[in-house]
């Protein structure tokens, strides 16, 4: 018997009404109903102002997402990672709307501008209320804090079973996870028990460090290597990196083919001095040398005799003595510098003409060369006469033992005027070889140049 005086139904008992709106026991029509607000979260409107209008260009990313949320693969966790303006929210807030079917996504993308705390409460309000939803219920009464994080991880299984129980799969979506957001303190709120073939799907970012304070066996300790996310590439820019491409080709290719001429160059300065430095090569240089030398004596030696043999072949013989020294000096400065360009220098026969730089010159220099010879064969008559006169007195007994003023200084000037032959010679020796060893070194620069340019 109940207190009213009515006898007591048993078949109330055993009834499980914790989840039941509306409850009448018994015969008496007498029905208990009880209601609480119904949650239904609007996170979504969010994430459509998120999302793009169309998404281009990620068929593989999003087979990625589909492949892991429906398959049965051992990972839960799957990790990506993508660099400020990649489009990683783009594509998560497509797949937030856009779900494969029998999934059934909750979703958290991180704000910026919010500290570490904010985030944490932010995560803990969002959440909860789809994981509520989900269930059929009612947000839990006297939420505090302290039992926020407590109520949110066991909504993630009792989400996760009755998903199951309706053969869908629960898919936890989260944006913005990085140090960048000041969103480590979501990583505690993570799931680490997920049942019901539950996944998650993280978006790192740039990097993000472990928090000290997640469990040891957490999966996110164990997630494995993120995935990278390419960057969107639209075609203004496409074109542009083409165009540059192309650039960097051609540039390549420049420098391929300028490389390859270097080395031809090289190649060939390297045959050439080995086949300039040769003995043959060296004497070859050498007896042209003294065959260029020997023929313009000769000339030198002719103009003399027919000068001055008419007159005294004493005289001639001294100025082709003087002639002789001055190719001795041109034999001094051309003989070492031939020597060491060896095939390099191979000098044409040339008219005197060839020598000078106008006709004015030419007279110029002839001149001074017939001036030359008269004074060099006065000198030389001079001494003669000075000499004859000397031999004579010492004939009669009339000479003293040293020369006399005059013959000293016909001897002197000879002296003087064979010194300038020498002078002279090696002048001419030094104009004739000089062109040759300016090309030589005109080459050695190119060479060098080329060989700078060459991949050490």
């Amino acid at each position: 018997m109940g207190r009213s005086g009515q006898p007591r139904d048993d078949r109330s008992r055993g009834v499980d009404a914790r989840n039941a709106q509306g409850v009448q026991v018994g015969d008496n029509n007498r029905q208990y109903n009880i209601f609480g607000p119904v949650v239904r979260s609007a996170y979504l409107a969010e994430v459509r102002r998120i999302a793009p209008a169309q998404l281009l260009h990620r068929e593989a990313e999003l087979a990625r997402l589909v492949a892991f949320c429906t398959g049965d693969g051992p990972d839960s966790y799957l990790r990506w990672q993508a660099f400020p303006k990649a489009g990683m929210t783009a594509l998560l807030a497509w797949f937030v709307l856009h779900p494969p079917p029998g999934v059934r996504v909750v979703s958290y993308f991180v704000p910026e501008g919010r500290t570490e705390q904010e985030n944490h409460d932010a995560f803990l309000d969002v959440v909860l209320e789809q994981l509520v939803e989900l269930t059929d219920g009612s947000m839990p009464g006297h939420l505090t804090r302290s039992t926020r994080k407590a109520h949110l991880l066991g909504r993630y299984t009792e989400a996760a079973e009755a998903c199951a129980r309706r053969g869908e799969r629960l898919v936890l979506v989260v944006d913005g996870l990085d140090d960048r957001r000041n969103a480590s303190g979501i990583a505690p709120l993570l799931p680490d028990h997920l049942v019901g073939g539950m996944r998650v799907v993280l978006d790192t970012g740039s990097g993000l460090r472990v928090p000290a304070d997640l469990p040891p066996r957490h999966p996110l300790r164990e997630a494995r290597r993120p995935d990278r996310l390419p960057r969107i590439i639209d075609e203004a820019e496409r074109a542009q990196l083409e165009a540059a491409d192309a650039r960097r080709k051609v540039e390549r290719q420049r420098a391929a083919d300028g490389r390859r001429a270097a080395q031809l160059r090289v190649d060939q300065w390297r045959a050439a001095e080995a086949a300039r430095t040769t003995p043959a090569a060296r004497a070859g240089a050498v007896l042209r040398v003294l065959v260029f030398v020997a023929g313009w004596t000769g000339l030198l030696v002719l103009f003399a005799w027919l000068a001055w043999a008419w007159y005294d072949p004493s005289v001639a013989g001294i100025l082709s003595a003087q002639i002789l020294v001055g190719a001795s000096g041109a034999t001094f400065g051309l003989a070492p510098a031939a020597y060491r360009l060896g095939a390099a220098y191979a000098p044409a026969p040339r008219s005197p003409a060839a020598w000078f730089g106008s006709p004015r010159v030419m007279v110029l220099c002839g001149g001074a060369a017939l001036a030359l010879i008269g004074v060099g064969g006065a000198c030389a008559a001079d001494y003669l006469d000075a000499r004859h006169d000397r031999l004579l007195e010492r004939s009669l007994g009339m000479a003293g033992a040293l020369p006399s003023f005059e013959q000293t200084v016909a001897f002197v000037v000879l002296v003087l005027i064979a010194l300038g032959c020498w002078a002279v010679g090696t002048y001419i020796a030094g104009t004739a070889i000089g062109p040759w060893q300016e090309r030589h070194r005109e080459q050695e620069r190119t060479y060098r140049a080329a060989a700078g340019k060459l991949p050490s």
